[in-house]
């Protein structure tokens, strides 16, 4: 496992544990991430009180980015068949939905800063209220969130379409967000919504990685070779 210099094991190493990972931190990120309502003084207080909780998400935020990256092309390597076109899409969406989430949890990182003791607190909070309000900027990055949802959704679509087992993970992937969206649109607390809807992506995610795990390298190298071209081949005269 993970022999950097065997492409076929260390790229599956790579995609199974990265299934492991990105989820946990997603998770976390988004759990321990401070909630900060009211104006921008009301914020950059609720940011001061949890810098720290602030500066562990937005890291996180931006590991599980990037191990997401590793999963989707793990994932695409073994869809065939039906499943190809949505899978195909998805990436697209999903991609978008990593670099602008990314950029956002960077931005997190900004308001970390901000919120240091001794900086101009008037000062900190107008800048605050700019960024808020410039939908130039803002707007495209907040897109990025609806778009990693529904691209995850239709990459689980594509997972069950090519019938990547087990199957019941790939439910899991599609409730993941839609859980999310579900119970979001009732009325209970928005701490329930993340808790159950994590727990799918970490439980699905999981369940697809462990299984690329045990997979041997030849049957990875055997379903890579179903998606090349055939080689011509000579006539005989």
């Amino acid at each position: 496992m993970f022999k950097i210099w065997n492409a076929t094991n260390f790229r599956r190493s790579v995609a199974g544990a990265s299934l492991l990972l990105a989820p946990i931190l997603f998770a976390v990120a988004e759990l321990t991430s401070p909630e900060a309502s009211g104006d921008a003084n009301a914020q950059l207080a609720t940011y001061a009180q949890h810098r720290s909780a602030l500066l562990v998400a937005a890291l996180l935020g931006i590991g599980s980015s990037m191990l997401f990256l590793p999963v989707l092309f793990g994932l695409l390597q073994q869809v065939r068949r039906r499943g190809v076109v949505y899978a195909h899409i998805a990436a697209i969406m999903i991609v978008y939905g990593l670099i602008a989430n990314a950029a956002l949890w960077g931005v997190n990182l900004m308001f970390w800063k901000m919120a240091k003791p001794g900086l101009d607190r008037t000062a900190m909070a107008a800048l605050l209220d700019g960024l808020q309000h410039e939908t130039v900027v803002g707007a495209p990055l907040l897109l990025g969130h609806f778009m990693f949802a529904f691209g995850i959704i239709l990459l689980g679509v594509g997972l069950w379409r090519a019938k990547l087992t087990p199957r019941w993970a790939t439910l899991l992937v599609i409730l993941f967000p839609a859980a999310d969206i579900l119970i979001g649109s009732v009325p209970v607390s928005g701490i329930f919504g993340d808790l159950v809807s994590n727990a799918f992506g970490i439980v699905g995610f999981a369940a697809l990685g462990l299984r690329l795990l045990a997979t041997p390298d030849a049957a990875w190298d055997q379903v890579a070779s179903k998606a090349l071209p055939l080689e011509p081949q000579p006539v005989s005269a």
